[in-house]
């Protein structure tokens, strides 16, 4: 062997090395995950968003072979449980159930947020949930136009529900007032529960809401009736309910979304492991079935796109608070 050679084996080797060397240590290197995945959902037990993370929790938890444990921390207009995850270990075991509250007019809504949306790192996108807006019985219409029309000549005399200012059913009213002419007065549920019963008993004339297996539930068994979708194609949950646009009403779309967030920093591999069980959970038709059945639509997605998501909601949102003046402390 020549010198020449020898040189160029040497080199060869010398480029080898480092890959060798992460290849041992990949290899030596505890996979993910070995104990328990804890998923914060920042909403009271037992309403639609809670119920989805459960399932796919369940589905998250069989591809993954450790269980994922949802932990409720409401309060704070979801402030409570989004910073118990930015202050968690960027490990990868403490995960949000990201929603559109969080991560999307939070950040615009309130002067003195303790956190900021690059905070964190979008992993999945979980599903959607088109706004909607259904009416008591006691109102004599029955559909959007025929609605317009009636709350247009009673000015101030209808009640809608909010859950407080800010909040996503209070911004989409905003959005529906304005688009439509209609003057009507706010009053505030704590829940979905005691709003459908308000609006079943015409305590309330109209509820704009995230459509929810509870509101189809009601709506199919005729205590209420929704009369519009807000998106650009009916619902999946509900094909019967026609949209804004189909009724005359365009520039009417907004939908909430729920995905799956870690802090900012969790290390890349995790990051995509987590977004593989997101994604394989959603696959399963019982997890899909399960939660198309809430009325929510089984969705999931690409870090990448639930990072794009997050931004057209955010310049959506950002500009309906603008031009409402709303700023508010927490």
């Amino acid at each position: 062997m020549t010198s020449d050679d020898m040189s160029r084996r040497l080199a060869l080797l010398s480029l080898a090395a480092p890959f060798a060397v992460a290849t041992r240590a990949e290899a030596q290197a505890p996979s993910f995950p070995t104990r328990p995945i804890t998923l914060v959902v920042a909403f009271p037990a037992g309403g639609s968003s809670d119920v989805t993370a459960r399932i796919l929790a369940d589905g998250m938890s069989r591809d993954l072979g450790q269980p994922v444990v949802v932990e409720n921390r409401p309060g704070g207009a979801t402030v409570v449980g989004t910073m118990a995850v930015v202050q968690a270990p960027k490990d990868g075991y403490t995960l949000l159930f990201a929603s559109t509250s969080a991560l999307t007019t939070n950040p615009h809504l309130y002067q003195n947020l303790p956190y900021k949306v690059s905070d964190f790192q979008p992993v999945s996108l979980v599903a959607v949930a088109p706004w909607i807006i259904a009416i008591s019985l006691t109102v004599p219409a029955r559909n959007l136009r025929e609605f317009v029309d009636y709350a247009r000549q009673r000015p101030g005399q209808l009640n809608y529900h909010t859950y407080g200012p800010g909040t996503g059913a209070d911004l989409f009213a905003s959005m529906v007032l304005a688009s439509t002419g209609i003057r009507a007065e706010p009053i505030v549920y704590r829940g979905e529960a005691p709003a459908l019963t308000a609006l079943s008993t015409g305590e309330i004339q109209f509820m704009p809401a995230s459509i929810s297996g509870a509101l189809i539930e009601q709506h199919k068994a005729g205590r209420i009736r929704i009369i519009a979708v807000a998106d650009a194609a009916r619902s999946p949950a509900a094909p019967d309910l026609p949209t804004f646009a189909e009724q005359g009403f365009t520039g009417l779309e907004a939908n909430s979304w729920f995905g799956i967030a870690a802090p900012a920093g969790t290390p890349a591999p995790v990051v995509a492991r987590l977004q593989r069980a997101v994604a394989a959970a959603i696959a399963m038709p019982e997890v899909r079935n399960r939660i198309d059945a809430t009325g929510f639509t089984a969705q999931s997605s690409s870090t990448e796109e639930l990072a794009r998501i997050i931004d057209e909601h955010s310049r959506l949102w950002g500009g309906v608070i603008s031009r409402l003046g709303i700023r508010l402390q927490l």
